[in-house]
């Protein structure tokens, strides 16, 4: 009901803002340098989970260390 009462006073045209029309000034190369920043640190936060990742298949791959040999062939021979 009150819609087109609201869409009378809406303006006719719509204009993008100063970087979607590709300002050159200092807007556009900041808006450009926030940009390459938020890549930047999206490509590390995502290099280091594959790094983590990658860390936890290689420490699951070692074989075990000589202590925990002994106490895993103890309570295997407990359970025979």
């Amino acid at each position: 009901m009150w819609f087109p009462l609201f869409a009378a006073f809406l303006p006719v045209s719509a204009n993008a803002c100063t970087v979607c029309m590709g300002a050159n000034g200092t807007i556009g190369e900041a808006a450009n340098g926030a940009i390459f920043v938020m890549l930047g640190v999206l490509g590390c936060v995502l290099g280091l989970i594959v790094m983590a990742g990658y860390s936890v298949v290689k420490r699951g791959r070692l074989p075990l260390p000589p202590h925990a040999e002994l106490a895993r062939a103890m309570s295997a021979s407990n359970l025979k």
